[in-house]
């Protein structure tokens, strides 16, 4: 994979480095088991279901680098499964889950030159997960995952404002990513958690964090909404009518808010891509695939091809994630 500038950069993965899944299998967290299936990998963690079986791209970062290669992906920003960010662990073991995790993922970034790190914070208790960001940063990582069911929080809490503001103080990009601690009954079937059901969670999730005023009260937060913001963006004009006829209960423009947010390009339509970018502007749209999830297979190919104005999509493909990860951007001319 070139060290050159990023001119292609993926900054929505998910994998668990193996180094991890054989500390579970040791016995090193009490409150985690692991099990291996036909189908993958199954998590446990208390007070949950058993993860769904992970795919063998989970835990196989040779594969992910022979994908960012088959694919014309430069950089890879490599974050956690959202089914291992362990929020209903006790404190303490949170706080050794995510350090074990986030060291497990560094090290093998550092093995992959086109590699990165996206950490995970025990973000159920601020202060811990405020002391796992400082941890990360200077362990390389560049960005932190965070999914949007906590037990007793919402991302409006006051008590996730040490969080938003270290994040911003430490320029560490959050890519906010739609999760489930119980999958509601009506979503258990046919595929809807992920069919429609994240979309609505990440809508939700996000406007919460919009109405707390966060975005505008630290300027140097960089948020990113995950498959391209889920059902945020339709609602975007109700989401500021809801304030302007008082019922948000709102800090601060939510307008202003609401422009603050990046989004990834994992939305599987180039003419909602191109709805995107219209909306919002290429320099606030960043290339994701989710993988080895495959909703989106060719990501750069998908984002080329979306009918974008060249400029356009060289900020989408990774001139604006280059700015925010700090990679060395691509050249403003050709795609």
């Amino acid at each position: 994979m070139t060290r050159a500038a990023a001119r292609v950069v993926d900054v929505h993965i998910h994998t668990i480095p193996p180094a991890l899944v054989a500390a579970i299998e040791r016995g090193g967290f009490p409150s985690v088991g692991v099990t291996r299936t036909e189908r993958g990998l199954v998590f446990s963690f208390p007070g949950m279901a058993p993860s769904p079986p992970g795919p063998a791209g989970l835990a196989d970062f040779d594969r992910l680098e022979r994908f960012a290669v088959e694919e014309g992906i430069d950089r890879q920003v490599v974050g956690p499964w959202t089914d291992l960010l362990g929020y209903t662990l006790p404190a303490g073991e949170a706080a050794v889950w995510t350090r074990a995790y986030n060291e497990a993922l560094a090290a093998a970034c550092r093995e992959h030159p086109g590699m990165v790190a996206m950490a995970t914070i025990p973000l159920p208790f601020p202060e811990g997960a405020v002391r796992e960001m400082e941890a990360a940063r200077a362990m390389g990582c560049r960005g932190i995952m965070v999914g949007t069911d906590l037990p007793g929080l919402d991302m409006d809490a006051p008590e996730l404002e040490p969080v938003w503001e270290a994040a911003a103080g430490l320029s560490l990009p959050v890519l906010i990513h739609p999760s489930f601690l119980c999958v509601p009954a009506r979503l258990q079937s046919r595929g809807l958690k992920n069919a429609v059901g994240r979309a609505g969670e990440g809508a939700v999730a996000l406007t919460r964090l919009v109405y707390s005023g966060a975005l505008v009260r630290h300027p140097g937060l960089v948020v990113v909404a995950a498959l391209g913001g889920g059902g945020l963006l339709p609602l975007w004009q109700r989401i500021v009518r809801n304030q302007e006829i008082g019922w948000a209960e709102a800090s601060g423009d939510v307008a202003a808010s609401l422009r603050r947010l990046y989004f990834d390009s994992i939305v599987l339509d180039p003419a909602y891509l191109r709805y995107l970018v219209a909306r919002v502007g290429a320099d606030r749209v960043l290339l994701g695939s989710d993988y080895p999830f495959p909703w989106e297979p060719h990501p750069a190919a998908f984002v080329a091809g979306a009918g974008l104005d060249p400029p356009e999509a060289i900020a989408v493909l990774g001139g604006t994630a280059a700015v925010l990860y700090g990679f060395e951007p691509p050249a403003t001319a050709g795609v």
